[in-house]
C-alpha cells in the first residue's frame, strides 16, 4: 500500500525542517532548472551550468520520449522564500531485451542534491520515491549510469558494459588528396529515415546478452528538437550518405560541445557497406560535425579529440587507420537493480530453458539452490522447464548450497558481465559446488552487451 501511494502524483512526505518530498508538476520547471545549473559544476566558483539547467528544461517540456514532466521526484524547502527545489531525480521507462526477451526498465537520472542540503538521507529518500513507481509499473529492473560507488547504497550493483569508446587525436588526421573526392558525407535525419536508423542500430541485438530496445518516438524526438528550439538541442541525428545520395549508416552524436572534444554516442554502418573504405571520409565529416556544435562556454578552443562512445569494442574501431593512433577506453559500469530476484528469474525461464536444451545438460532435472548469506533462491527443473523460482535460505546445519554469492554479486552473473572464475578470484566468499559448476555455466554464459545510455 505504501509504494502505491507513493507512486502516486498526488503523494506528499514531510521530512522535517520544511523539507517536502512529492512528484513535479509543469510548474516546478524552473526551479528543477536552477538546481540542475547550480549543482552539476565543477567548481564551487564556476557560474550556474546552463548546459544542464537546459537539459533539465528540457526534460519537463512533456514531449519527452522517456518521461513525463510528472516525473521528478522533488524535495523543497518550504521554510524559504519560494520553496527552493533542493534536491531531485527523475524516472525514465527503457525496454530492454534479455537474449530476445523484453521487460520494462526504470531509469533513474539527473540526480542531484544543493550541497547545503546534503548527508540529510534526501537522495534515500527520493530513490524510495522513484523505485515504488517504477516497481507500481511493472518494472522488475532498475538501472543507472551514476557517479563511483554512491548508488550501491540503494541495492544496485555494476552488472553491465557501459560506454567505452574509441578516441582519436584530430591532429593525426591527413587531409583529403587533391583532386580526390570524399566517399560519404552527412545529412540531418528525418523522420522518414527513422525504419533505417532502427534496422542500423539492431544490426549489433545479437552480440549483446541485453539490448536497449529504443522506440521510433527516442529517434522522432532528437530529429524533431531541430525544428523546435535549436538552441536547446543536446544531441545531433545524422544520416551517413554517399556520393550519390544512397543512406550507408547513420551516426548519433553530441549537439553542444563544452570543451576540445567531440563525442559520438551511436554510429552503424548499414549491412553490405565497405566500413573500410567509407571510415576515412567519415572521420573528416565528424571532424567538421564537431567544428559546427553549440559552444557552450567561452575559451572552449578548437576541436581537438574525436571519442567514438561505441562500446568496448566496435567493428567500426577495427577498419580505422593505425596511422592514426587511436586509443580504446574501457567501458565503465551500469548500476543495476533487481527488486524481486525470483520473479524475474522465472520471468527468464524461456531463455534459461533454450540454453539448456542447446548444451550437454539438456533435459536437467533438479535444484539450483543459490546462497546470498542474508537470503538466496532455489531453481527447480524439471526435464527441462523451469517450473519454479522460490526465496531460499541455507540451512543452519548441513548446508547444501549449490553456490553462494556475497549480496548482489550474482547480478554480474545474471547478466552476462563476468565470468564465473573472474567471481571467485575477486570475492572469496563466492563458492560453488563441484556439481553445479557445469549448470551456472550453461544458464549463465558471459558476454558483453552493448546497452545504449
Amino acid at each position: 500500500m505504501h509504494s502505491q501511494t507513493a507512486a502516486s502524483s498526488s503523494y506528499r512526505k514531510e521530512l522535517g525542517d520544511g523539507l517536502v518530498l512529492r512528484w513535479s508538476t509543469p510548474a516546478d520547471t524552473e526551479r528543477l532548472t536552477q538546481l540542475a545549473a547550480h549543482v552539476f559544476r565543477d567548481k564551487a566558483e564556476e557560474p550556474p551550468n546552463e548546459d544542464m539547467g537546459a537539459y533539465a528544461r528540457a526534460l519537463m517540456q512533456g514531449d519527452h520520449p522517456l518521461m513525463s514532466s510528472y516525473d521528478f521526484g522533488l524535495v523543497e524547502d518550504t521554510h524559504k522564500e519560494g520553496n527552493p527545489v533542493v534536491a531531485c531525480a527523475c524516472l525514465w521507462r527503457h525496454e530492454w531485451e534479455y537474449e530476445g526477451l523484453r521487460f520494462p526498465v526504470g531509469r533513474p537520472e539527473i540526480v542531484a542534491s544543493d550541497p547545503q542540503y546534503r548527508n540529510r538521507g534526501l537522495i534515500r529518500e527520493l530513490f524510495a520515491l522513484l523505485h515504488a513507481r517504477s516497481e507500481s509499473e511493472g518494472h522488475p529492473v532498475q538501472a543507472i549510469t551514476g557517479i563511483p560507488y554512491f548508488y550501491r547504497q540503494f541495492g544496485y550493483e555494476y552488472a553491465l558494459d557501459l560506454g567505452g569508446s574509441c578516441t582519436i587525436n584530430l591532429a593525426l588526421l591527413p587531409q583529403l588528396k587533391a583532386g580526390g573526392q570524399e566517399t560519404c558525407q552527412l545529412r540531418s535525419a528525418t523522420r522518414a529515415d527513422i525504419d533505417f536508423i532502427q534496422h542500423c542500430y539492431t544490426r549489433r541485438q545479437a552480440d549483446s546478452i541485453v539490448w536497449n530496445s529504443l522506440p521510433d518516438a527516442f529517434w522522432q524526438y532528437h530529429i524533431d528538437a531541430w525544428h523546435q528550439v535549436p538552441l536547446n538541442v543536446h544531441n545531433d541525428l545524422q544520416l551517413i550518405l554517399d556520393p550519390a545520395g544512397e543512406r550507408l549508416g547513420y551516426v548519433f552524436a553530441m549537439a553542444r560541445r563544452g570543451g576540445p572534444r567531440f563525442t559520438v554516442w551511436a554510429m552503424d554502418i548499414a549491412p553490405g557497406v565497405n566500413a573500410q573504405q567509407v571510415m576515412p571520409s567519415l572521420l573528416h565529416a565528424l571532424k567538421a560535425l564537431g567544428e559546427q556544435a553549440i559552444v557552450t562556454q567561452t575559451n572552449v578552443g578548437p576541436l581537438q579529440k574525436l571519442s567514438l562512445s561505441l562500446g568496448g569494442s566496435h567493428p567500426l574501431y577495427t577498419v580505422i587507420s593505425k596511422q592514426l593512433v587511436p586509443v580504446i577506453n574501457k567501458p565503465y559500469a551500469w548500476y543495476v537493480r533487481v527488486h524481486d530476484l525470483p520473479a524475474f528469474l522465472y520471468r527468464l525461464a524461456p531463455v534459461l530453458e533454450r540454453r539448456l536444451a542447446a548444451s550437454a545438460l539438456a533435459g536437467y532435472s533438479g535444484d539450483l539452490k543459490l546462497n546470498f548469506y542474508r537470503d538466496g533462491v532455489q531453481l527447480t527443473f524439471k526435464a527441462g522447464k523451469l517450473e519454479q523460482v522460490t526465496p531460499w535460505r541455507v540451512p543452519t546445519y548441513e548446508a547444501n548450497a549449490s553456490a553462494s554469492f556475497a549480496p548482489l554479486v550474482f547480478l554480474q552473473l545474471l547478466f552476462g558481465y563476468r565470468k564465473l572464475e573472474d567471481l571467485r578470484y575477486a570475492f572469496p566468499d563466492t563458492n560453488v559446488a563441484d556439481e553445479a559448476e557445469a549448470l551456472l555455466g550453461v544458464l549463465f554464459p558471459t558476454r558483453p552487451s552493448f546497452v545504449f545510455g
